[in-house]
């Protein structure tokens, strides 16, 4: 039986050996799917949370300086462009990371990165907590946690995708974040889109 604590603690002390262990699991894609939206949604939540539940909401102002603010003002919206983005993301990698000479499978690849969003909900509870107490620390906390979840995701798509170097990975990694940037920027041109037009939904 797996020791679902233990296994985090794995993740941080040996990563590559864990995603393999995390792998051998062979979950089949429809679990897999439930997983995914699951971790969305509870993903979605916590970081809507804060602005929710924010005495008098959000002003005009930062919602035009930060136009994700409106969104995260809906929880319901914000789950489906986050679950979009995972399953968007995690085809990006596998079809980029297949033609840079990965031979790892989708079935793979998935089951890492929801590990890992598992694991980014569970950090962000803490976050949440130490941020009543010290907002300052719970920034600082944040960031190191960022940098963390980016040294992970860099051995689990190695893992996944067979590479034999965190430097094939990282390459994969660029690629796929400049073609979904630059994909997302066009699709924003195509439909008029404007952050200001956030605010309207």
């Amino acid at each position: 039986m797996i020791s679902w604590p233990q296994l985090a603690v794995d993740t941080l002390r040996n990563p590559k050996e864990t995603a393999a262990q995390i792998m051998s699991l062979r979950l089949d894609r429809g679990t897999l799917y439930m997983a995914l939206f699951a971790v969305a949604a509870v993903n979605a939540l916590l970081a809507s949370a804060p602005i929710v539940f924010s005495p008098g909401g959000i002003d005009a102002a930062a919602r035009a300086a930060l136009p994700i603010l409106a969104l995260l003002e809906r929880p319901i919206m914000f789950f489906v462009i986050v679950a979009g983005t995972l399953v968007v993301m995690i085809q990006a990698l596998f079809w980029a990371g297949r033609a840079m000479g990965g031979t790892g499978d989708m079935i793979d690849l998935m089951v890492l990165i929801i590990w890992l969003q598992a694991l980014r909900a569970v950090a962000q509870v803490g976050i949440l907590i130490v941020g009543f107490i010290a907002p300052l620390l719970a920034s600082l906390v944040a960031l190191g946690l960022q940098i963390v979840a980016f040294w992970l995701f860099l051995h689990f798509v190695s893992a996944a995708m067979r590479f034999d170097s965190l430097f094939r990975a990282f390459g994969l990694l660029v690629a796929v974040a400049t073609a979904l940037f630059l994909g997302m920027m066009m699709l924003l041109t195509l439909t008029g889109f404007s952050a200001g037009g956030l605010g309207n939904v």
